[in-house]
């Protein structure tokens, strides 16, 4: 611990020290500065704070109440960008896609049940997840068997095989296709 002299005094020795009205209003802003910054800081953070009053509430903040208005994919940095899923729904039949994101094409090949999904990128290094199901979002599918494998000739291409529920490639089915890198 250091001591200096002057600190040493009594307190007679320091009765020339005054707060000019001044230095209060100074201090008073400085103090109600203080407190708006922290009722901000909590109004920010309100979003992912648990309230006691709220145990339920599902915390996370909305895109419009991000800065700059929303944190989209071109604002992403590349991994986090290129690690997003990636899917294709397929109609029985068809050679275009019901729905994708990140799958550009989709063909029948002219072998029953066998399809292509064409991605914008390299799956090779992916997890593949393939579903009978129906294109639309409400009706029922029959059950049946899938398979999807990736390309030897082409890193984005993933094949697709439907078939019924006994194996038998005698008709086309429906299909849900995942890619999770």
């Amino acid at each position: 611990m250091v001591a200096v002299d002057a600190a040493t005094q009594d307190a007679a020795a320091q009765a020339t020290f005054r707060v000019t009205p001044e230095q209060l209003r100074i201090n008073q802003r400085i103090s109600q500065a203080a407190v708006r910054r922290s009722n901000e800081s909590l109004q920010l953070l309100a979003p992912i704070r648990r309230l006691p009053n709220q145990p339920n509430q599902v915390l996370g903040w909305r895109t419009q109440d991000i800065r700059d208005s929303a944190v989209t994919a071109p604002k992403l940095a590349e991994s986090l960008r290129e690690g997003q899923p990636r899917w294709a729904v397929v109609a029985a039949g068809a050679s275009t896609l019901a729905r994708a994101k990140g799958a550009t094409a989709a063909a029948k090949l002219a072998d029953v049940g066998l399809y292509t999904v064409t991605f914008d990128r390299d799956v090779s290094a992916c997890a593949l997840q393939a579903t009978i199901a129906d294109p639309g979002t409400t009706a029922l599918t029959t059950g049946g068997e899938v398979g999807a494998w990736r390309s030897a000739s082409d890193p984005k291409i993933v094949t697709v095989r439907t078939a019924d529920s006994t194996g038998a490639v005698t008709n086309a089915l429906p299909f849900h296709l995942t890619v999770l890198c």
